[in-house]
């Protein structure tokens, strides 16, 4: 949650809330909410649903900003192809990931046994 801080800074910003009246709409102090904006402290799940409703977001994005899967897998093949298995029915993307599941944890043990 490392970006939880600056994303919420930047969504309340965008929204028109000052400080005061946005941790008014949320029901917390505003301390607490310049705390949860500096990433010295985390808000409540509770306080969190609050505040993603009133931003109009998902907890997700409050968490993880607007991250997609692109940002993490630097393999465009490999991107390419989850994307395409999530077009699957439930049972084939059971299947996928049960064989990455074992390859993966093939790789690791391979790894480990030549160390």
């Amino acid at each position: 949650m490392n970006n939880f801080g600056s994303t919420l800074k930047k969504m309340r910003s965008d929204k028109g809330f000052s400080q005061e009246a946005f941790a008014k709409e949320i029901d917390v102090h505003v301390t607490n909410l310049s705390k949860y904006e500096r990433n010295i402290s985390i808000p409540s799940l509770e306080v969190a649903k609050r505040i993603a409703l009133t931003l109009e977001t998902s907890l997700d994005t409050l968490v993880f900003g607007d991250k997609t899967i692109e940002d993490d897998i630097n393999d465009n093949e490999l991107a390419t192809l989850f994307k395409k298995a999530q077009l699957l029915s439930g049972k084939q993307k059971d299947t996928v990931k049960d064989f990455l599941s074992a390859f993966v944890l093939k790789a690791d043990l391979t790894q480990k046994l030549t160390k």
